[in-house]
């Protein structure tokens, strides 16, 4: 009888680890970091995103970066999320992992005066979210597209790809030589 107990408590478990996740509940844990790296990016602070992003992730070296270049040139992000539909949701491996389709608005401002600095854009993404369990929360290791963003705009307010300020491509030269 232990045997069967044991046994059936094992598959619960193994079952467990690869589950659904209710759909309210992940739209819920991407909403709020959503949320906070709005307001990271529109006071150029990093530290804002926090409470929603594992430290040393990939997703916080990404967003330190990117807020920082922002920050070095003397412009914020002015971002609204328009739309959210959480599309998959599953937990595996002590991970949860969320598929989403988005619509957001954006618009560089001027430090200090608010001023708008180049082309708005309204961009439409479908991403995947990898979140970890610490200290009781879940918590961002890494986002990526699920296939290539739309853009709005064609110039940023700086010289650069498009493509390689939404991190899809690496500049050549930050290449490695093994890099393709």
């Amino acid at each position: 009888m232990k045997v069967r107990l044991l046994c059936l408590l094992g598959m619960v478990a193994v079952l467990d680890g690869c589950s659904r996740v209710n759909r309210t509940e992940a739209r819920a844990l991407v909403a709020r970091y959503d949320q906070a790296i709005i307001e990271a990016y529109r006071l150029n602070d990093v530290r804002l995103a926090d409470p929603v992003v594992l430290p040393d992730s990939v997703e916080g070296r990404r967003l330190t970066g990117l807020i920082g270049v922002r920050m070095d040139m003397g412009i914020s992000l002015d971002a609204s999320l328009v739309s959210l539909q959480v599309v998959g949701a599953s937990q595996q491996d002590g991970q949860l992992l969320i598929q989403t389709r988005e619509r957001w608005r954006y618009r560089d401002r001027r430090v200090g005066t608010g001023e708008a600095v180049g082309q708005p854009s309204e961009d439409a993404y479908d991403l995947e979210y990898r979140f970890q369990r610490r200290k009781g929360a879940w918590l961002v290791t890494e986002t990526r597209f699920t296939t290539p963003p739309v853009v709005g705009r064609q110039a940023a307010p700086w010289h650069s790809e498009v493509q390689t300020l939404h991190g899809i491509t690496i500049p050549e030269t930050e290449r490695s030589p093994n890099t393709p």
